[in-house]
């Protein structure tokens, strides 16, 4: 049970473009059903085996990705402890769908400089200190470089008949760097694996100076984001302002029921805005995309951006916070979007949002608020009707005057016997089986 409420408690507050998301949870007499955002295109590895081995091209698209979704836990002083091909799953089954880091079952959360001991993770991807019962977050680094020698070459770097054989590679033995496939490998990717799979975690290379190495500037495709693009993104993000804590958890439903093409834009967008790879976007992401643009958007403009886009203090902006502030409201604000989120909210189908079914919601989304809080959530609206909100009350607090479209403004309403649509959200059960070391 500790294992559940960890992965939990790790899920719910992870925002990366390339990190599996958490929904919402349920419980009932037998069990615990987790709903994570669905990925139609199955296990990397899936494809890997089909294609024997990725070009350098391809493996530097993907690989950015996985050390930039790795990057982030480690910033957030998490170890994922089980990182490996199985665990990587494409959105959809496009060429160049996205990929997403999953299964946090034997993560953990660590301080800095401390000392784990648990022997977990899979033969062929453990790191040697995991094997010796000493080490922290940087067993990470050691299974994403055999990652990338696996995509580049076709298979692992170490073998064996036995788990204790295999180990015993692991601890002792060096890769092969020069035959077989390796031999038209560049020497740039060959630097970099070796770097990578350095049996001193002292001495292997950090997965910051990984990203910056000259194996993915020389090999990736530069992303190219048109300035109207960027320059229409700054707009809405100029116009956008967050009232109260209920907007922003309709504006959460409402990304989930946003075109899949829309979000693939945004997502490039944002990977431009992220010069840090942080996996957030900073003042200092701001500025330098205002230098490259040349938007001429003074610093004080971007703090107050950056405050109307919070209700609690913060000094950056997460991936799923820019999906909703950088978005067209002519995508999402239209009455079909607003009553898929109404209808998300109104659990019980009585046509109004009470204070019950918000701690209903708050709960499936493991957000623990007292009930007065809940309350006041109701309150702040200045929209609720002795403590309900109507659809057409919803439709007011969600269409402030900063984003209606005088030529495209409508009545929004809502006929008591029109058939409601049930909202729902794909449940994602594809987890792979992680061996254990004994």
């Amino acid at each position: 049970m500790n294992l559940l409420y960890r992965e939990l408690e790790l899920l719910r507050d992870l925002d990366h473009p390339n990190i599996i998301s958490f929904k919402e949870i349920y419980q009932d007499d037998n069990y615990f059903h987790i709903v994570m955002e669905y990925c139609s295109g199955g296990e990397v590895m899936h494809r890997l085996v089909k294609k024997k081995y990725f070009s350098e091209e391809e493996a530097a698209k993907m690989l950015f990705k996985m050390f930039s979704a790795v990057k982030y836990l480690h910033d957030r002083g998490i170890a994922h402890r089980d990182i490996k091909p199985t665990n990587f799953l494409y959105e959809s089954k496009d060429p160049d769908a996205e990929i997403k880091l999953i299964d946090f079952g034997l993560s953990r959360y660590s301080e800095p400089h401390q000392t784990l001991e648990s022997q977990v993770g899979t033969p062929y991807y453990v790191a040697p200190e995991v094997l010796r019962g000493s080490y922290d977050h940087r067993c990470d680094c050691w299974s994403l470089g055999v990652m990338m020698y696996t995509f580049l070459c076709g298979h692992e770097p170490f073998d064996g008949k036995t788990t204790p054989e295999l180990a015993k590679k692991v601890l002792f033995e060096e890769p092969n760097l020069t035959s077989g496939r390796w031999a038209n490998i560049s020497s740039s990717a060959k630097n970099l694996v070796a770097g990578l799979l350095i049996k001193d975690p002292n001495k292997r290379i950090t997965i910051e100076k990984a990203l910056a190495h000259r194996w993915f500037k020389k090999v990736q495709k530069p992303s190219k984001v048109e300035h109207e693009k960027i320059e229409h993104v700054v707009e809405n993000m100029r116009h956008f302002s967050l009232k109260d804590k209920l907007q922003k958890e309709v504006f959460k439903v409402l990304v989930t029921q946003t075109n899949s093409q829309e979000i693939r834009q945004l997502r490039e967008v944002f990977n431009y805005f992220d010069k840090h790879n942080k996996g957030e976007i900073s003042i200092a992401d701001l500025k330098i995309v205002n230098k490259e643009q040349r938007l001429k958007i003074k610093v004080r403009e971007m703090k107050e951006i950056m405050k109307k886009i919070h209700i609690e203090e913060t000094d950056t902006i997460s991936f799923s916070e820019f999906l909703f502030v950088a978005m067209d409201p002519n995508v999402y604000l239209t009455n079909e979007m607003l009553q898929l989120a109404f209808q998300h909210f109104d659990v019980d189908k009585t046509g109004f949002i009470t204070v019950k079914n918000l701690k209903e919601i708050m709960n499936r989304a493991a957000i623990y608020f007292r009930e007065q809080e809940i309350e006041q959530m109701i309150i702040e609206t200045n929209c609720a009707k002795n403590g309900k909100i109507s659809f057409e009350d919803f439709c007011v607090l969600m269409r402030d005057e900063q984003r209606s479209r005088s030529s495209s403004e409508s009545h929004c309403s809502l006929s008591k016997h029109e058939k409601m649509k049930h909202y729902t959200i794909n449940d994602f059960s594809n987890r792979s089986e992680t061996l254990k070391f004994k």
